[in-house]
């Protein structure tokens, strides 16, 4: 046999054990490194006029940025056999954490996420957490600290999920929360000090009796700030740490129910409604001056899931991916 022809026997057998062992090297556009292998960032923050968002205008849920106009989209992941979703943008505005399902899952069941990061370029994609992580059956809701040292999120079993808080890559977890029921949908207040969630007075715990709390992110005494036997979701500081915003179903009949953006002061007084209409109003995030609320939104007769602003005084509602294709959610910015 020729030297060529050698040559090209043994190339074939790499490839093929590569490929038997699951090593095959990723396309350049998906490619992934180990969470300590990747370079500083070289290129530009996200800008005060932009966020990130996920959609399914392509097939199956890519991350995005665009401009808070709704022009300038431009995505940053592109893998078809994943939903990536859920994109959180640090602090410093130069990284994103998101997670990942099989394509078709999407945020549908918490027990197949894998927690991934990037650039807000969509370079230095890596995987972070993947599924089964530190024995969990299952994770979600990753949230950055304010100096973007930490993440907070939660894990845990099906049945009592409590609150976390890793480095910045994900890795030595402590546990906060240990509580009875369910425990989940964590953020940071500005100070870094308290982290806002969602818990169940009883170790029994039906939707209805998921109401929020806020714990020393050191841990000890939950505080309890909700008290509406509705089901409530994904509490936010305001950025000057005044304020919460977060999800109420406040209407359960039907298939899916009414769901509104509420806010109130961060001791719990205050409580009002933001939107009060009955749509499906999901996913409340402060814009970085605090003056608007990002959310997505399902309307009455509507067949997608679209972003809007709005003041929190409830004034001013606009759509930002008005003409958009597909599914628009999850924004951040």
């Amino acid at each position: 046999m020729s030297r060529s022809r050698l040559a090209l026997a043994g190339l074939i057998v790499v490839v093929l054990l590569l490929v038997l062992c699951g090593r095959a090297t990723p396309a350049p556009t998906e490619s992934t490194q180990p969470a300590t292998s990747v370079g500083p960032f070289t290129g530009r923050p996200l800008g005060a006029d932009a966020l990130l968002f996920d959609s399914d205008r392509d097939g199956n849920f890519e991350i995005f940025t665009m401009r808070l106009d709704g022009g300038d989209v431009r995505k940053l992941t592109a893998d078809a056999k994943f939903d990536s979703w859920w994109p959180r943008v640090s602090p410093d505005h130069t990284r994103v954490v998101f997670y990942r399902t099989p394509k078709g899952v999407h945020d549908t069941d918490f027990t197949q996420t894998s927690l991934w990061a990037m650039y807000v370029d969509g370079t230095g994609l890596r995987e972070l957490r993947p599924k089964a992580t530190d024995g969990w059956d299952q994770q979600g809701h990753a949230e950055w600290s304010p100096d973007g040292k930490q993440l907070v999120m939660f894990g845990g079993s099906r049945s009592n999920p409590q609150i976390f808080v890793s480095d910045d890559l994900g890795r030595s977890v402590r546990q906060v929360t240990d509580r009875g029921g369910t425990n989940i949908d964590p953020s940071f207040a500005p100070d870094g000090a308290t982290i806002v969630f969602v818990g169940c007075p009883n170790a029994i715990c039906f939707d209805k009796d998921y109401e929020i709390y806020t714990i020393p992110t050191r841990g000890g005494e939950a505080r309890r700030l909700t008290t509406n036997q509705l089901r409530d979701h994904d509490p936010y500081y305001s950025p000057d740490g005044a304020r919460i915003a977060w999800l109420e179903q406040t209407d359960a009949t039907g298939p899916t129910g009414v769901w509104n953006v509420l806010l109130m002061r961060a001791d719990g007084s205050d409580q009002r409604r933001v939107t009060n209409d009955r749509n499906i109003n999901s996913k409340p995030q402060w814009s970085r001056d605090g003056s608007l609320i990002f959310f997505h939104r399902f309307e009455i007769g509507g067949d997608r899931w679209r972003i809007f602003s709005i003041r929190p005084d409830g004034t001013a509602l606009t759509e930002v991916t008005k003409g958009a294709l597909g599914n628009n959610e999850f924004p951040s910015l």
